[in-house]
């Protein structure tokens, strides 16, 4: 079931440092099997250094970052490997490689990460790419596409060993209404056809409204969290004025 049983991320009391400017201080979360969980907040607040701490990819000064009840802190490089291989990521800029077709970015983490058939490989890749609705494309160069796109093609690749957790930063960031609505509705479609839980970068409001089991709200000044919940309750129902802000689009005084 959605969002029930134990946390399949459990992050306890973690602080990060960037030289002598603290981020975050002492956060704690838990995200749920199967849930679409957003982590909110204006530029600056931390987003990006969460989930950074949760793919292992920073390590926070203190506190622990469990997936699936593997530290990322304390793992050796075996058990970190064996775990990174349930997660995928998908970066705000894409991470396409720009000299690969686009059956070649997807393959990439299946033949170095699996002893599988090539035959068998370029079919999970047709598979994968009929997924983000872009069949047909697989001798395409990232060049070739739009924005939207190589989004939706980051997805594919992202998507090759099956994980069981997503991970996607700012994926409407740059993108027109429609488009953006069209990846907003292909999350939901991966999360509810799959069962994948995603944890999602963000401060698109539509998006966030759209897609969210659940949020966290981060802000720079508390280098926290400031509200969880359900977005739509949290906006209706804010009486935190950073909250109520964010929320209804309302800039700070002599901004």
């Amino acid at each position: 079931m959605k969002g029930s049983g134990q946390p399949v991320i459990d992050i306890r009391g973690i602080s990060a440092y960037y030289r002598d400017h603290r981020v975050l201080e002492d956060v704690s979360l838990r995200v749920l099997r199967g849930e679409i969980f957003v982590v909110v907040g204006e530029s600056g607040c931390g987003k990006s250094t969460l989930l950074k701490c949760m793919t292992g990819l920073y390590r926070p000064d203190q506190g622990r970052v469990l997936i699936h009840d593997t530290d990322l802190i304390l793992a050796d490089d075996e058990a970190l490997l064996r775990v990174k291989r349930r997660f995928g990521v998908l970066f705000q800029s894409g991470a396409l490689i720009g000299s690969m077709t686009l059956a070649e970015n997807i393959a990439l983490p299946l033949t170095e990460q699996t002893d599988l058939d090539p035959g068998f490989i370029d079919e999970i890749v047709r598979m994968k790419l009929r997924l983000v609705n872009l069949a047909g494309y697989e001798d395409a160069f990232p060049s070739e596409l739009s924005g939207g796109m190589k989004k939706r093609a980051g997805i594919a690749r992202a998507l090759a060993l099956d994980p069981q957790i997503l991970f996607l930063d700012e994926l409407s960031a740059g993108l027109d209404p429609v488009t953006s609505a069209g990846l907003d509705q292909l999350v939901k479609v991966i999360n509810a056809g799959m069962g994948t839980t995603m944890v999602i970068v963000s401060h698109e409001l539509n998006s966030i409204m759209t897609i969210a089991d659940r949020i966290i709200m981060l802000d720079k000044k508390a280098r926290g969290i400031i509200a969880e919940g359900n977005p739509r309750e949290i906006s209706e129902n804010a009486s935190d004025p950073r909250v109520h802000r964010f929320f209804n689009r309302i800039p700070p005084k002599g901004f």
